[in-house]
């Protein structure tokens, strides 16, 4: 590539002053010729500014850093990192996650090669507390987003079926259409805002990223998270409603996450017991048609 494009990678943190320096190295460490780094702290109380400025004081390249004095949800900080970019695509790194050395390079050449606006790629899982490892999709997982990348939208409306890691996009598109900073799962948000109106999705099947799952991450808040799904969900759920198998999808998600959260509330393991009951009856009343048929058959089954 004889004049690569200007890439912007974006790092956003607070709180993550154990992570952000291999988050930041591994920024770095790209062997993508022709990008900068912008670096946004989110008013961290612990020293997660002071490691990633000694991080990137080696950088022979651009960056810059921007610390916050009060804390802002994530969106409104990608959308202020990405006015402060120059380039012609955007990379987005949380400070926690890390990526491969190569991931700019294969996503530049992706989206150089290929018809598409915005792109994710295959990566890792990295659980904190039990030190493991494993694969972000299994084999029928990634299988079935590769297969279904042109009804992406219709595929991922009722749920996210993504690890938006690494979110990779031309930079005109985020300045079009910024992220919605009301909303917490904000890059499966733009995901469909995205596919919704034309643009294409593209997926690399290399694992290109690292994704660190905490305690206190997002995933783990049931509530964060049911709150942030009928957000999401809320600006297409006539199109939801519209496909039998899309409404229900949807009402089993509101149910998990209904019973997730009773679960979380209860220290009693006969209270528990009672809940997973009623959640398997709830589900079992939208997943069958005749759902008490359904439980005699299961009842005599279990005899």
């Amino acid at each position: 590539m004889n004049n690569p494009p200007l890439v912007s990678l974006i790092i956003i943190t607070m709180n993550h002053e154990k992570f952000i320096e291999q988050a930041c190295l591994s920024a770095i460490s790209q062997t993508y010729p022709n990008y900068e780094i912008i670096l946004l702290d989110n008013a961290s109380k612990d020293k997660t500014f002071h490691n990633a400025e000694q991080a990137l004081s080696t950088f022979d390249k651009p960056y810059k850093t921007i610390r916050n004095t009060e804390s802002f949800g994530v969106a409104k900080n990608i959308n202020t990192a990405i006015s402060h970019a120059s380039g012609e695509y955007i990379s987005i790194l949380s400070g926690d996650d890390w990526f491969t050395e190569d991931h700019l390079a294969e996503k530049v050449s992706y989206i150089e090669k290929n018809p598409v606006d915005f792109i994710l790629s295959d990566g890792y899982k990295y659980y904190q507390s039990e030190e493991k490892m494993t694969d972000a999709y299994t084999p029928k997982e990634k299988k079935q987003i590769i297969d279904t990348l042109n009804n992406f939208f219709h595929e991922n409306v009722s749920e996210n079926k993504t690890a938006n890691v690494g979110t990779f996009a031309k930079r005109n598109l985020l300045v079009e259409y910024p992220f919605d900073e009301n909303i917490n799962t904000e890059d499966w948000d733009m995901n469909l805002r995205l596919t919704s109106k034309g643009y294409k999705i593209g997926f690399i099947d290399k694992k290109l990223f690292y994704y660190r799952i905490l305690s206190t991450s997002l995933s783990r808040n049931w509530k964060l998270m049911k709150d942030s799904y009928e957000k999401v969900t809320h600006k297409y759920i006539d199109y939801i409603k519209a496909d039998q198998k899309l409404y229900k999808k949807y009402r089993l998600k509101l149910i998990h996450f209904k019973y997730e959260i009773l679960l979380s509330e209860t220290d009693s393991e006969a209270e528990k017991e009672r809940l997973q009951t009623e959640w398997k009856k709830e589900k079992y009343r939208i997943k069958y048609k005749n759902p008490v048929l359904f439980f005699k058959l299961l009842m005599l089954k279990n005899k």
